[in-house]
């Protein structure tokens, strides 16, 4: 692995080659933050099958981001291949539609990346193609004092307009029932299906309802202000509170936990046009 080291911190990002075992159709693999570790109060992340050591690529850990619009997905047939930004080249092997990676796990060929390290910030390069679908893809995670800072970069080097929709899934550990507070008004979106595990209190916060099953997990999308940057601060059972600040438009955001962890989903979305540039970033504060 790949080691940050400031202010007490340690922060663990897997190596694109001697971290492969780790590795999956689901996460990108340039600047996969695995774990946070304080010197004071040990690890700062969880995941699914936390404390695990080995948890299955699909499950993973720590801090893992996702692009989830596979190119070329929606001609692959069974057996073909499509390519997953941040990945690689991956089988198409369920007939499940749309494509998505959460149905399909076989990683054909991984994504070469350029590696650029010093003790605060490393900083992951990548030239992917696909047809006529050709991106620059950057990926730097630095540590600024007790803040880490994990920022993308796309440059559309192809003819066609480059659909992008990316979220990052960073898994906190559980800190009692009540988890999470929002810059912003939220809510549960009403008009849809409750999944049953999660409520707003009177003071606006996330809660997990005790009387739910969380050994099977819950997903629950939640309804706030969308389309600007905003901030939530997530309850942690040794620091207090994580401040995670999402730097871009907001397109979507759940909520999903189990009995280990809980993790607030970020979405942001876009169409890059050819020739075209964009970066966004998300930082958590500890």
């Amino acid at each position: 692995m790949i080691h940050l080291k400031q202010n007490d911190l340690t922060v663990s990002i897997l190596d694109p080659i001697q971290d492969q075992a780790r590795l999956g159709s689901r996460y990108c693999v340039g600047g996969y933050i695995w774990q946070v570790y304080d010197e004071k109060w040990g690890d700062l992340f969880s995941g699914p099958k936390y404390p695990d050591p080995n948890p299955s690529g699909f499950d993973g850990q720590g801090c893992p981001e996702i692009f989830e619009i596979a190119l070329g997905q929606d001609k692959a047939e069974i057996g073909g291949e499509v390519y997953v930004v941040g990945v690689g080249r991956v089988r198409r092997d369920s007939p499940v539609k749309p494509f998505h990676v959460r149905n399909n796990f076989t990683v054909l060929e991984f994504a070469k990346w350029a590696v650029e390290e010093s003790t605060s910030r490393v900083t992951m390069k990548s030239r992917e193609i696909c047809g006529e679908n050709d991106l620059d893809l950057i990926r730097s995670v630095s540590l600024e004092g007790r803040i880490l800072v994990s920022k993308t970069t796309v440059e559309n080097k192809g003819t066609l307009d480059l659909p992008l929709r990316w979220f990052a899934h960073p898994f906190f550990p559980l800190a009692g029932w009540e988890s999470t507070r929002f810059s912003v008004d939220c809510d549960l979106i009403r008009y849809l299906a409750d999944s049953g595990g999660f409520k707003f209190n009177q003071t606006g916060n996330l809660e997990r309802i005790p009387e739910f099953d969380w050994t099977k997990g819950c997903y629950q999308l939640l309804n706030l202000p969308f389309g600007y940057p905003m901030e939530f601060f997530q309850k942690h059972p040794t620091l207090g509170e994580v401040k995670v600040e999402c730097r871009f438009p907001l397109a979507f955001m759940p909520a999903w936990a189990n009995d280990r962890t809980i993790s607030i989903e970020p979405f942001h979305h876009t169409i890059l046009a050819p020739g075209a540039k964009t970066e966004w970033s998300i930082r958590y504060g500890f």
